[in-house]
This record gives C-alpha cells, structure tokens and sequence, in this order.
C-alpha cells in the first residue's frame, strides 16, 4: 500500500488550498479550502481519482496500490480507471446530484438562514419532479426550459442560477463561494507547466473545437465569450479589428460579464487560428455544441480540469516566472483589481502593455 503520509485523517489537509504528498505518486489536491480530489500520478501522467467528499483515503489508497501492480506488471495503470469508469452506470440523475450539493453548500449559509434556503430549494424543485429525475449528463437547453416554464416567476428566476449551480457541481465538484458582493468561483486548472504540452495535442487534433480551445488558452477568455452561450451569441469575424494597425480582438459590453468592452491584443499565434477573414457575422468558430471544448479537454487527459481553468494556469504562470505587474495581467482576463482612484487617473485599458504579455503567453504556450 501507499505510505500514508497524510496519515488516517487527510481531511485536515482540506482548509488550505495547495497539494499534499500521500506516497508514491498519490496526492490529495485542495483547489480551494473544503474541495480536493484524489489523483495519481505515473511519470508526468497524472490523473483524477474522483472529489474527496466521495472517496475515502483508504478507497483512493487502495485504487493506488491497484495500479502500482499495474504499473510494475508493465501495463498501462491508467487503463484500469478508463475500465473502471465504463463500467460505471449511466450517470447521477439531477435529484441526486442536488441532495449532494446541498450537502456541501448548506454549510456556507449562514447559520440564520440554513433552513429557509434549504426548504426554498426542495420546494421549488418538488414542483419539477420530471426533471430532477432527469440523468444530468442528458440536461439540455430545452429540458431547462420545460422545467422553468411550469415554475411561477420568483421561483423561476431562482431555479435557472441553482439549475446552473447543481449541474456545474456534478460536472466538476465545485462549489461557488460568496464572500460580501464578491463571488468567486474555483475552477480545476491545469497546472500551467503542462499546458504547453496539451496545447501542441490539441493542434494534432486539428478539429474545430479544437481550434476554438487553443484560442481560449492563448486568449484568456471565458467559454462563453468565444463559442456563445445561454444568453449570449459567438464572437464573430466583425470582432476582429486593427488598433493602431495591430490585430485585436474587441468583444461587446454585452458578451462580457462584467459589461464593459474589452480588447484582446492577439499575437500572430491567436490569428494564425483564425485562417483567412470571413463575413463579419460568421463566427470565428462553428463548433459542434456548447460543451465542444470541453469534451476535447476530456478526451486528451484533461478530464480532471475544466476549460474556464486555463485562465488561472495564465495568470499562474504570469505570477511565478514573469515580471508583469499583477494588476495588468488581470487586465487581461477582464479583471479589473485597480482602484477607484486608479481608474480615476488612469483611464486607459492599457492595451499596448497588454500585448506584450499576450504575445510572451503565446511564445511560451506554442513554442
């Protein structure tokens, strides 16, 4: 067996956000404080046990020792959870996966109001029966709509944001925090030493989706921002602009978050995935569906990560081997950290300085 390192009560590990050595290539990976899985790691191949909240230290350690044996025997110990996951049944239905998360967001309530949001949530999806027995991995568009439409229109508002949440939860094992006005939201990330080389897979793949992903990774952006989402349409070609007679991509107020244009300075990299300019309303990439990078995460052993995450592996990388100002690499991402007072002052988006660290993120994840 693995040597336990962590000792009979890893849970401990899980109010500090960072990676802890149980032995031997098994470690216990905290994303942010309460949230961590298990992964094992092979060489440079690393992969997901599953979340911690449902493999115990002593299935995950046991699971390790499997491999081992695999590993030693000179056969794939990755092969084993490929298996193991094929023989899992079709998935969590939506009920399940609501009796799970709340398990976990119940305690990030206050203590004074624990009861009625719990009660709010279990009435408010009583009333939908159909479609929490709904398998999550078969939720689309359409079933939302359904389930939304034979809710009242104060329920109905809150349903859509939990839906989201719930679902997002079964797909990754997070969960959104809230602290004041602020809200963040911890995404897997792949470590950014790593991205490199899944970027130069990606171009192996050749597909579409799997342009669109590379785009994502150079440019910064959210999944919505580039493909589209629920309420929000594609970037398209009439995004595409020359500023000072220099390539940039300049997405709407009303496809950014925070509703405020912003202007990605591209890199011949990014352009070079475009190809040749199309009509303004074609978008830059007609991919399959609203998971398609996504699903080509997944399928070149990036299960364990989600795309959003490749935001946190840029600004980690800017952090720790460059010397970019923080609040500039923010900038990048659409993250405004200055000051009232800052801005006040400094009134530009500072795209020219920006480009820089664009172009140095694009050389190193490319080169």
């Amino acid at each position: 067996m693995a040597t336990a390192k962590l000792g009979d009560k890893p849970e401990k590990y899980l109010k500090t956000a960072g990676t802890y050595a149980d032995g031997k290539g098994l470690y216990l990976r905290v994303r942010a404080p309460g949230q961590g899985s298990w992964t094992v790691k092979f060489g440079v191949k690393e992969k997901s046990l599953g979340p911690f909240d449902l493999i115990s230290a002593d299935e995950a350690r046991a699971q390790h020792h499997a491999m081992r044996i695999e590993k030693k025997a000179g056969r794939d110990p990755f092969q084993m959870l490929r298996a193991d996951r094929a023989e899992k049944p079709a998935g969590k239905t939506f009920a399940e996966a609501l009796t799970e998360y709340l398990k976990i967001k119940e305690p990030t309530w206050k203590a004074s109001s624990r009861a009625r949001e719990r009660r709010d949530h279990e009435r408010t999806f009583a009333q939908i029966p159909d479609f929490t027995a709904l398998l999550v991995k078969d939720i689309d568009q359409a079933a939302k709509s359904n389930a939304l439409a034979k809710l009242g229109s104060s329920a109905r508002r809150k349903a859509k944001s939990w839906i989201g949440a719930v679902i997002r939860f079964a797909e990754t094992g997070e969960i959104r925090e809230r602290g004041g006005s602020d809200e963040v939201e911890h995404h897997p990330a792949m470590p950014w030493a790593q991205v490199p080389g899944f970027y130069t897979r990606l171009s192996e793949v050749g597909t579409v989706d799997a342009r669109a992903l590379q785009w994502t990774i150079l440019t910064g952006a959210r999944t919505d921002e580039v493909i589209g989402g629920e309420a929000k349409a594609p970037a398209t070609w009439s995004e595409i602009k020359d500023i000072d007679g220099l390539p940039t991509w300049v997405i709407g107020a009303d496809r950014m978050k925070a509703t405020k244009v912003h202007r990605v300075p591209l890199s011949p990299q990014m352009v070079a995935l475009l190809g040749e300019r199309r009509a303004d309303d074609v978008p830059l990439f007609k991919v399959r569906n609203s998971n398609a990078m996504l699903n080509v995460l997944r399928k070149n052993d990036g299960d364990e990560f989600t795309v959003h995450g490749f935001r946190s592996s840029f600004e980690d990388w800017a952090a720790e081997t460059t010397d970019f100002p923080r609040d500039l690499v923010k900038l990048c991402t659409a993250h405004d950290k200055r000051t009232k007072v800052d801005k006040a002052y400094q009134r530009s988006d500072l795209l020219k300085k920006r480009r820089e660290i664009m172009q140095a993120w694009s050389d190193y994840v490319s080169a």
